[in-house]
């Protein structure tokens, strides 16, 4: 799959005109326009390539390379400027920048030189990626979201699903709410939504309920009438009982105010709380958030993207991978606290792991007994987890009782409780000789 590449200028338009010239040779590009921002994005995003200017205000392009060789020695640099003189270029070059190229550029020398670092999109992902772009039907657009979520995984059905109906539901007002899972990836989304609504990476400002309903009017209008500030507000809810004031407040806010330009206010309830709860308070404006148990494809990659961050900044290629034992022990376990854990889990393996791949012993006891059985039967397990999964969620989508799914799918006669699913052997066993 191809990287990322982070293009950083202060000049808005200067750095849209790379970002689209790096597009069109099917690069995935992400934008910024303040170094601080970028030092965020280095943070969280595994990148193949930066591409800064020099010329900028509060942090120049040299200190923005020092923060980024603090956190990645090793992560290609190209440096963009107009002429610099030689204490400059001293400067920078003592400092391990990779490149330095003069503005005007030579757009054919940089795409040379940016190939040397960054892979481009097979033609599968190009495609998928023309599709994105170019779907500008309103009734599709209620369907999909604009583009790639570039801090949120969405690698699963159930992760696509929940991004769509997030998506949808922004576009027609100006409330959300999620219900997601102890240590979930809500926050994560919440960054994608704010940047496809136009505040591109700005920061989004974070609240708790008591902190949100406790300011006044006028100062909440000043936080969103503040440019370096995204319009997105995301606040903390602690419990059922404070959706109804939630939206009870927000429409005496919005009553109270002359006109809010494009402000979403997000409304995040970390469980457990009973789904069907959940969705009877928040309404159509409500949607829940899966716990990555029943995304799979989600944990591979947040797995891969926590391991390639640190392998990177400590200088560990190899440790960005696992061996097969490890990943069949990554994506059986259960995760309980979801994001969260896998966060800590792979933080601390990478850092414990020499410069080879993450290994079993790396976990060190985080996911429980590190034994995991022969290759021969790891397949079947997995996919007996994911069968298990599907009829849970069938089962909670359709509001049956357990007796009409067993009859409709015409199941064993001794499945009595939903816990029984998980002794049912596979209804398609040859999904295990793959």
């Amino acid at each position: 799959m191809a990287g990322r590449i982070l293009v950083l200028d202060d000049e808005e338009n200067y750095a849209e005109m790379l970002q689209d010239l790096l597009i069109q040779h099917n690069y995935r590009v992400d934008m910024a326009t303040r170094p601080e921002r970028a030092i965020d994005q280095l943070e969280e995003i595994p990148y193949d390539l930066v591409i800064s200017d020099y010329k900028m205000p509060v942090m120049d392009g040299a200190e923005f390379l020092r923060e980024a060789r603090n956190l990645y020695p090793n992560l290609p640099f190209i440096l963009v400027s107009g002429l610099m003189n030689t204490p400059e270029l001293v400067k920078v070059a003592n400092m391990g920048v990779t490149l330095v190229m003069e503005k005007p550029l030579d757009t054919t020398a940089f795409l040379v030189h940016v190939a040397k670092f960054a892979e481009q999109m097979t033609s599968e992902e190009k495609e998928e990626f023309d599709r994105e772009l170019s779907s500008d039907d309103s009734a599709a657009n209620d369907r999909r979201y604009p583009e790639e979520p570039r801090f949120f995984s969405a690698g699963c059905a159930a992760s696509i699903r929940f991004m769509q109906a997030a998506w949808a539901i922004s576009q027609s007002g100006t409330s959300l709410f999620i219900l997601e899972p102890a240590g979930g990836d809500a926050s994560l989304a919440v960054k994608d939504i704010s940047s496809w609504r136009g505040n591109q990476d700005k920061p989004i400002q974070e609240l708790n309920f008591e902190e949100f309903t406790a300011v006044d009017v006028s100062q909440i209008k000043e936080r969103l009438a503040d440019e370096e500030q995204s319009h997105v507000l995301s606040i903390r809810l602690k419990s059922l009982d404070q959706i109804p004031e939630a939206q009870t407040h927000l429409t005496a806010f919005l009553q109270s105010v002359d006109s809010v330009k494009n402000v979403l206010f997000v409304y995040v309830l970390q469980g457990p709380v009973s789904e069907k709860h959940f969705l009877q308070q928040a309404d159509s404006l409500g949607c829940i958030l899966p716990p990555l148990c029943q995304r799979p494809i989600d944990i591979a990659q947040y797995a891969r993207r926590f391991a390639r961050l640190l392998a990177d900044r400590s200088s560990k290629p190899l440790a960005a991978e696992f061996t097969q034992e490890a990943v069949y022990k990554l994506l059986a376990f259960e995760w309980p606290r979801n994001y969260q854990q896998i966060q800590e889990v792979i933080s601390a393996a990478a850092l414990a792991s020499k410069d080879e791949p993450i290994g079993l012993k790396a976990f060190k006891g985080g996911l429980g007994e590190n034994v995991v059985p022969t290759a021969e039967i790891r397949l079947a397990k997995l996919v007996k987890k994911a069968q298990t999964e599907q009829l849970k969620n069938e089962l909670l989508a359709s509001g049956n009782s357990v007796e009409v799914l067993v009859r409709r799918l015409e199941l064993a006669s001794d499945v009595e409780i939903e816990d029984d699913l998980k002794r049912l052997p596979l209804l398609y066993p040859n999904l295990s000789n793959l």
